[in-house]
């Protein structure tokens, strides 16, 4: 059964980018109804302005012919207007967007109109006879005239209409959106919180079971400095004070990460270096790059983690002639991305064999039964992981172990 709280997080990311894709695509096409919309208006506006003027043309020649038929002599101002009616109305014909508010029927009338205008009333006027029938035919065009006005106001009312409509529709669209990607931030929020939580936890765990192993080897070796048949020597008894020393501290970082409110302790990764290369019997080598020593990182964890890494190759190499144990650091710059600060500790001890290497991350395995405990690497491991890192371990027999933490920064 395919397991989907892994994939929670991503399908929330998922959807908060598709929420803002939408809510950009919405508040665009809101802007673009809007722009269409006046566009509309501005057409709407300018084709009533030619019929307005058109009608206005027509009532002047109406007025200019019952005054030359009543008195039958040419008015000068006739010839003029029907000329000036019938570039009017060829000015609407030749606008680009005539056919979004006229039908081809009310364009062919139009043509029609301005035909008839051309082949009949003009030739009447100049030759000043038959101005009845000319009235007539003015009465017509007046109708054609006020036909098409009326269309074309209807087709601007339905045009404004649908674009309202769809503005309103891109509207609700974009209200939508906006309450999804409202929900996939705060879903975002409690899984950040929760997944904090859960990391937090795990990470406090992981830092426990770390101390007690590192607590229990110390306790053994204090047990062994107590028991009776043993010679009390100075130098036991110097080991012995170093060791209270060292479960002294152990338990003050204990007691630190114990209280969740508390900051833990920073420091530069060369510091943490130059104290565990100061406190280890066999002589490190160090290739600490400089930005790498510069490094702030956890003090406790990255200490506690090195020092069992230490620990464990001084046990790899024990039996060497020419022990050698090394520790590399480098910070690796990642284009786009966080940088990652590169770990690495070396050693030519004795080196585990692909079957124990395959073991080596689990629980409680251990190659020296009743002496160690065998939590250490496991721990190890689960602390990296805790804090976003990734640990790898590479091992031959009598070639050594490479132990490999990549931080990111």
């Amino acid at each position: 059964m395919m397991k989907w709280g892994k994939y929670l997080t991503t399908i929330v990311y998922v959807v908060l980018v598709v929420a803002a894709g939408l809510c950009f695509w919405s508040f665009l096409r809101a802007d673009l109804y809007r722009v269409q919309t006046d566009e509309i208006m501005s057409q709407t506006f300018e084709i009533q302005d030619r019929a307005s003027q058109a009608r206005e043309k027509l009532a002047t020649i109406k007025g200019y012919l019952y005054i030359a038929n009543a008195t039958n002599k040419p008015q000068p101002r006739l010839l003029p207007e029907v000329m000036l009616l019938a570039f009017n109305l060829k000015a609407l014909l030749q606008l680009e967007y005539v056919d979004r508010f006229l039908d081809t029927s009310e364009i062919d009338m139009l043509e029609r109109t301005v035909a008839q205008i051309n082949e009949t009333l003009l030739p009447h006027i100049k030759a000043n006879d038959e101005l009845d029938e000319a009235l007539q035919s003015i009465a017509k065009f007046e109708t054609d005239v006020f036909r098409i006005s009326g269309v074309t106001l209807a087709h601007s009312l339905t045009l404004r209409a649908t674009a309202a409509i769809e503005a309103r529709a891109i509207r609700n669209k974009l209200f939508f959106a906006v309450a999804i990607l409202v929900l996939s931030i705060a879903l975002l929020f409690i899984l950040q919180q929760s997944s904090v939580a859960r990391r937090k936890d795990h990470h406090i765990r992981s830092f426990a079971s770390l101390f007690a192993h590192m607590t229990r080897s110390r306790i053994a070796a204090l047990r062994v400095f107590l028991n009776r048949d043993c010679p009390q020597s100075p130098d036991a008894l110097a080991a012995a004070r170093s060791t209270i020393a060292e479960l002294d501290e152990i338990n003050e970082g204990m007691m630190t990460m114990g209280h969740a409110r508390t900051r833990s302790k920073i420091a530069a990764l060369g510091d943490l270096l130059g104290d565990i290369e100061k406190n280890c019997p066999v002589r490190l080598q160090m290739e600490i790059e400089d930005d790498a020593g510069a490094v702030i990182v956890p003090a406790y964890q990255f200490h506690l983690l090195i020092d069992e890494l230490v620990r464990n190759s001084v046990n790899a190499v024990a039996r060497k002639s020419d022990p050698l144990i090394m520790i590399k650091a480098q910070v690796r710059h990642r284009f786009w991305r966080r940088a990652q600060l590169v770990l690495t500790v070396i050693d030519n001890g004795v080196g585990m064999p692909a079957s124990i290497l395959a073991k080596a991350r689990e629980p409680f395995f251990s190659t020296k039964a009743g002496v160690h405990v065998g939590l250490g690497l496991t721990n190890c491991v689960e602390l990296v992981r805790t804090m976003a890192g990734k640990l790898k371990i590479t091992s031959a027999p009598e070639k050594g172990t490479v132990v490999r933490i990549v931080y990111v920064l």
